[in-house]
């Protein structure tokens, strides 16, 4: 690996978006929320606030508005080497630009729709609308018999499979989600989702098509996957379930899944200042080839609702040569440096950030080292990478 000075994380990000922003709701009951001036000292709870245009439950017809977005961009350097070939680079990214809106009607009917703006990727800041995120309407039933809040929804949905897909990107600890997490995470489909509450058990129950092309809302037939996750306090913390099987040969067009069959179960807790999340994968790929890894990560207050540190450990080990370093920024560097990286069996890495909170997660900047490796039957790489990003939603 060259032995370089990795520049200091000192960059400056902006971005605005139009119409695009959103949060929490205010308990209100006017019909259209009128804004009082407020101090400067109060904008972190405007950011909260904004998003939320109307609240009126007592109106039979329209019961809430709000629109929503986020902004999150960030900037990488990475050195690393593959069997003696050395590469090295930096570039920033839009990494998600997305706005949208939720309207709740009819009292028990929700229409949430996303889109997504961010378009030119690493090294390109471009912006333009690129295409839906999900899209999907669903309807409330409350309480059916011993099913509590039974809700049926359909539309595109994004499949959250493994503990660190299942939380939103908003409030993630660290700058990207571990590659365990991206090995099994699919795509967006179109599908039907069922969730619904038994025991104080949270369930969540989905088919979808397998087929994700890039339509709003895709085409529900021909392959489809099946989806169910429980979650529940156990054992002192929080403990989530989660199983996701494929009935397709694995010759389907844009396949959102890319696996046969995957388990993930997922334990989150406090011990003494610490939170620990950890989470343990295993599946097969559509040739009988299993994969598998966990995660284990630490973090802590630093500084009471302002410094957070986190440590994150990774281990995926697979049967065949299927797994990639990291995509961002490690790949995108070797190629541009005219390395190409080839797949290994046995991927490791070490991640130690700071998240500043300005606005809780509404507004931070998240700073992060990770050291990675990848080795296989012809693989040999190792990188390091220093991360800098500013996270802000609505």
């Amino acid at each position: 690996m060259k032995n370089k000075l990795i520049p200091t994380v000192g960059a400056c990000f902006a971005a605005t978006a139009a119409g695009v922003l959103a949060g929490d709701f205010s308990d209100t009951t006017t019909a259209i929320k009128e804004r009082s001036g407020k101090s400067s000292g109060d904008w972190c709870e405007t950011i909260g606030d904004i998003g939320s245009l109307y609240k009126d439950k007592s109106n039979p017809w329209i019961q809430e508005i709000e629109i929503f977005g986020r902004v999150h961009q960030q900037w990488g350097y990475t050195d690393g080497s593959d069997n003696g070939r050395d590469f090295s680079g930096d570039g920033d990214e839009l990494r998600r630009l997305r706005a949208g809106t939720s309207i709740e009607f009819l009292n028990g009917f929700k229409l949430h729709s996303q889109f997504n703006f961010s378009y030119g990727g690493f090294r390109d800041t471009s912006i333009r609308y690129t295409d839906y995120d999900d899209v999907h309407l669903s309807y409330d039933f409350g309480d059916l018999g011993s099913f509590e809040n039974f809700t049926v929804g359909y539309g595109r949905y994004k499949v959250g499979f493994g503990g660190e897909e299942w939380g939103s990107s908003k409030k993630i600890k660290t700058i990207e989600r571990s590659n365990l997490n991206n090995y099994y995470a699919g795509d967006r489909a179109t599908g039907t989702q069922v969730t619904f509450e038994v025991n104080k058990v949270d369930y969540l129950l989905g088919i979808y098509a397998v087929d994700g092309d890039d339509q709003a809302i895709g085409s529900f037939s021909g392959d489809l996957a099946y989806q169910i996750a429980a979650e529940f306090e156990a054992l002192n913390g929080d403990v989530l379930l989660q199983a996701v099987f494929v009935d397709s040969d694995g010759n389907t067009p844009d396949d959102s899944f890319g696996y046969d069959w995957a388990l993930s179960a997922t334990y989150e807790t406090e011990i003494g200042r610490f939170d620990l999340f950890t989470s343990a994968t295993y599946g097969e790929d559509y040739h009988g080839d299993a994969a598998y890894g966990i995660v284990v990560m630490p973090s802590t207050e630093l500084i009471k609702d302002k410094l957070e540190a986190v440590l994150r450990y990774q281990w995926l080990h697979s049967e065949a040569d299927t797994i990639d370093p990291t995509k961002r920024i490690v790949q995108r560097v070797a190629k541009l440096d005219g390395v190409g990286l080839p797949s290994g069996d046995s991927n490791h890495t070490f991640y130690a950030g700071l998240n500043y909170f300005i606005c809780d997660h509404h507004a931070k900047a998240m700073f992060g080292v990770e050291y990675e490796t990848n080795e296989g039957t012809v693989a040999d790489t190792e990188a390091t990478t220093v991360w800098g990003a500013l996270r802000f939603y609505f």
